[in-house]
């Protein structure tokens, strides 16, 4: 069955090799070269709020070498207008793709799930975090936090409760589950496993890359004996990078010699950025840089510019997937990966390279990694070929059109 993705029109910019917005943009890239590859892809809808809009509009746009359908809405819009808008585009780009017959839509996550238009099968991943999830096991002033206020957890709870609504009771709704956590969460709200296939993280690394851009970052990772470093979409509560910042100082002060880096949020978003600066005790305060996040070719030239000295560190307190730590990983970098139950990466990585959630469990793995006869990049050269085995483009791949298949024979057999 064709497929349509749908996704923010934020999280899909006009080249993959800009910022991403969110940690999630890569999978619906990966989502779509899928498709392509297969010859079933429809294009995508690339939904935009407009708060002074009173109708859904739709513009057809090419983008990024793809022909996409632009929804401009608002969620105080009638759910019936949304949905219309949302088949009207989705029978656009067939037209447009000379198609005929059914589609299924891909959705990203749940943000349009209640909207969704009965006429047409689709399946969705859930990439951000379940607040009815996440609520309990954090306290109220953390769940603020982490989704950015009060108003906004809750508008995201009402529509993830509608979109799980939908799915509970529509057979032709399906799940792309990239998360046990995932998983385990949507059965436990009555999902019928029946309808969830999963896949494999989509890892595709890049291997032409460039130097270093930046000649200060470049002096300040050159200058490393030790560097421990992350790199994030957002400097936001589910990250915990202060974890970081506290574990390395911690390690400074055992003797070790680290130089810690950060790399997260926009240009022009430095707040984050100076507050885990301050963390750092003053006498250390030259061994840390806190720099805006970075494109995928520089990304990928910061992890081959430190595979002979660099400790990639995930201290995240909930992350549905984590595919930055698995690109280092897959690089040939040696990372540390925070030994919790709500981060879905830790599963690919080995007890050796994981550490208790805590600034002394963090030192402790820096410290193990530091001292080790053979040396990070060796660690680095292991793990990469562990989880190579188990993570790549192709698995994903193969594991989605696998499920797509499934998902089409189900929707075709239902609307028979």
């Amino acid at each position: 069955m064709p497929g349509i993705i749908v996704v923010n029109e934020r999280y899909f910019p006009d080249s993959e090799f800009v910022p991403a917005n969110v940690g999630a943009t890569s999978f619906s890239r990966s989502v779509l070269r899928c498709l392509e590859g297969a010859g079933l892809s429809a294009g995508l809808i690339l939904y935009k709020r407009d708060e002074n809009r009173e109708e859904p509009q739709v513009d057809v746009v090419f983008r990024s070498g793809a022909i996409c359908a632009v929804l401009r809405f608002n969620f105080d819009m009638s759910e019936a207008s949304v949905s219309r808008a949302i088949a009207d585009a989705a029978r656009t780009l067939l037209a447009r793709h000379g198609m005929t017959g059914q589609a299924m839509l891909y959705y990203q996550t749940d943000a349009l799930l209640g909207f969704h238009p009965e006429e047409f099968p689709c399946c969705v991943t859930h990439h951000g975090p379940f607040v009815y999830d996440f609520i309990e096991m954090f306290p109220a002033v953390a769940t603020g936090r982490a989704f950015g206020g009060a108003g906004k957890a809750l508008h995201l709870l009402k529509h993830q409760e509608l979109g799980l609504s939908k799915v509970r009771t529509n057979d032709r709704m399906f799940v792309l589950q990239h998360s046990d956590l995932q998983r385990e969460h949507l059965v436990s709200r009555g999902i019928d496993e029946r309808r969830i296939r999963a896949v494999r993280p989509p890892i595709a690394l890049l291997e032409q890359s460039g130097a270093l851009e930046s000649a200060e970052l470049r002096a300040f990772v050159e200058g490393a004996e030790l560097l421990v470093f992350t790199a994030v979409a957002r400097l936001d509560y589910f990250k915990n990078v202060e974890l970081l910042v506290d574990g390395s100082a911690l390690a400074r002060e055992r003797g070790i010699p680290v130089r810690v880096l950060v790399v997260g949020d926009d240009e022009d978003k430095d707040v984050a950025r100076k507050e885990l600066g301050a963390r750092m005790p003053t006498e250390h305060a030259a061994e840390f840089m806190a720099v805006s996040k970075l494109s995928k070719p520089q990304l990928y030239a910061l992890f081959r510019e430190v595979k002979s000295k660099g400790i990639f560190v995930c201290p995240s307190r909930y992350e549905t997937l984590g595919i930055t730590p698995l690109e280092a990983a897959l690089s040939g970098v040696c990372t540390l990966m925070t030994n919790s139950e709500k981060v879905e990466a830790r599963r690919f990585f080995p007890p050796a390279h994981q550490f208790g959630p805590s600034s002394h469990g963090l030192a402790d793995a820096i410290e193990r990694m530091y001292v080790d006869p053979s040396g990070v990049e060796q660690l680095g050269k292991e793990l990469q070929a562990g989880i190579s085995a188990e993570v790549s483009e192709e698995k994903f791949e193969h594991d989605t059109l696998s499920a797509w298949g499934h998902f089409s024979e189900a929707a075709q057999t239902l609307s028979l």
